[in-house]
């Protein structure tokens, strides 16, 4: 314990010096603690939601394959989506 005192009381500008020193960094510079923590947490928020598009775009990918190359859910898509009919049929749309 005494020891510690002795090198604080040889060392005081320099331990006052490091201490200045690590409140400019982390707290005082335009890169300090706080900004860091703050632009990963958006930055890990950027990434989700590249992964939800990235989803998104597989799904809609997907789905305009289908409609260009299956004429059966074309049809179904168009039958339920846009109410189309065909010329001997007629529909009838029931709310509930």
């Amino acid at each position: 314990m005494s020891n510690t005192k002795e090198f604080l009381k040889k060392n005081a500008h320099w331990v006052g010096a490091a201490l200045l020193l690590l409140l400019m960094v982390c707290f005082f510079s335009d890169v300090n603690i706080f900004g860091y923590f703050k632009t990963k947490r958006r930055v890990n928020n950027l990434h989700r939601e590249m992964k939800h598009y990235r989803e998104l775009i597989v799904e809609d990918s997907t789905f305009i394959y289908n409609l260009k190359t299956d004429d059966r859910f074309l049809e179904k898509y168009a039958r339920e989506r846009h109410l189309m009919h065909g010329e001997s049929e007629q529909i009838f749309i029931i709310e509930e």
